[in-house]
């Protein structure tokens, strides 16, 4: 498959007023009349001239910069090179010397690449009918440190070995500790804890979805969901209405293996496993004994995201050395996940174009969690107080609004 474009091309024209509440914010109403017009243009030592329009029918203002993934920025990064750096477990600190990007630049732009990750994932699995089965699992990590433990509840396909949807459950730090470490577990505890239910909570939410995703399928065939023994997900699974309904009729069947046995391909918790595998070589966030590991929670997921579009969209299924690496299936191939204009169209835009929440189709509720940054974070903790203090909690920073609409 061919890569998507990756230069700077600014819109020549705009494709829809950015007002979303105007009546031809729409794309597919803008294509049908001639609804801006042009108001001058204006100099910028980056970039040149940039020609401004207003809409008729709101006033709103707008540029060709405006539906630019570099919109509101003062350089231009290859989104390409950033996406590619990301997947080759490259940390913050090692892209930021090489580029001579600040830490805060290089956030913002991995943000905007995995919102456009998340428009592509929409675009691709909007009406698309689920034609595998699939194997679930969480993959346990951390944030800053072992003392707040999180788990990304992940859906795979058994034969594409494709991410379909994700999410992020924090966790009460567990396991055999040291009498200091459960003295700051103590310590957490009277500050902060997890919501109760947390992980049978977001695990119902990731089976919804896989649910909505088969339910696509225009013949109800025999569905499997191939899972371990842990108790959380049995207790998930019969809580939702559509599993008792499914299972009546024979369509659905819940298949548990040991998170003991062989991770050979005959297992079938393999394509979960691979993918485990795939995280722990690839991000720099979760190699085994890192120093980089993510530091906040909607950082931590959007990093994530980076990874399963990549594996997704662009590394292939299997590499072939005497093959060009762009010429080979991808996993996305594999299950024709790119057969829709809107996801080609997508995939084609995946490094230059900037994409608004209000033209989304299903608008998930996991992709509005990464996308809208409302992932909550555990505080820092002064360990000798015992106190949270106010300054300094990670994800208490300003946001643009125009960055997340």
């Amino acid at each position: 498959m061919a890569k998507p474009a990756s230069n700077y091309d600014p819109v020549q024209e705009p494709e829809f007023c950015p007002n979303p509440q105007c009546q031809f914010h729409n794309p597919v109403d803008t294509s049908k009349s001639a609804w801006f017009i042009k108001r001058g243009r204006f100099y910028t030592k980056g970039r040149g001239w940039i020609q401004r329009f207003s809409c008729s029918e709101c006033g709103r203002s707008c540029s060709t910069q405006t539906f630019s993934l570099h919109y509101w920025t003062h350089s231009t990064v290859d989104f390409e090179m950033l996406d590619n750096r990301i997947y080759a477990c490259s940390g913050y600190r090692q892209i930021g010397r090489d580029i001579s990007l600040s830490y805060n630049a290089l956030k913002n732009r991995q943000q905007r690449l995995a919102r456009n990750y998340l428009n592509l994932f929409d675009a691709a699995l909007s009406d698309f009918p689920l034609p595998e089965n699939i194997a679930f699992d969480g993959f346990e990590s951390y944030l800053r440190s072992q003392n707040f433990p999180n788990n990304f509840n992940i859906a795979v396909g058994c034969e594409s070995r494709i991410p379909y949807l994700f999410n992020l459950a924090l966790m009460r730090r567990k396991g055999r500790m040291t009498e200091t470490q459960k003295q700051k577990r103590d310590l957490i505890d009277h500050v902060w804890r997890p919501r109760e239910r947390e992980l049978i909570e977001r695990t119902k939410e990731v089976f919804r979805e896989i649910f909505a995703l088969y339910l696509n399928r225009p013949i109800l065939s025999p569905f499997s969901l191939y899972t371990d023994q842990k108790t959380e997900y049995v207790v998930a699974l019969k809580e939702l209405p559509e599993v008792v309904h499914l299972s009546e009729l024979g369509l659905f069947e819940h298949k548990t293996t040991s998170s003991r046995a062989e991770r050979t391909m005959g297992n079938p918790l393999f394509p979960v496993n691979y993918l485990d595998r795939e995280i722990r070589k690839n991000s720099s966030s979760h190699a085994r004994e890192t120093v980089r590991a993510d530091k906040e929670a909607n950082m931590a997921i959007t990093k994530m995201l980076i990874i399963f579009g990549h594996h997704t969209f662009r590394k292939p299924f299997k590499i072939n050395n005497f093959i060009d690496i762009d010429a080979q299936e991808t996993h996305a191939d594999k299950v024709h996940l790119l057969e829709s204009l809107n996801a080609k169209n997508a995939f084609k835009r995946l490094y230059t174009h900037r994409h608004m929440w209000s033209h989304q189709k299903t608008k998930t509720l996991w992709c509005e969690n990464i996308w809208q940054m409302k992932e909550d974070n555990p505080p820092i903790i002064d360990f000798t107080t015992g106190e949270a203090p106010e300054k300094g909690q990670p994800g208490a920073g300003w946001r643009a609004k125009h960055l997340i609409a």
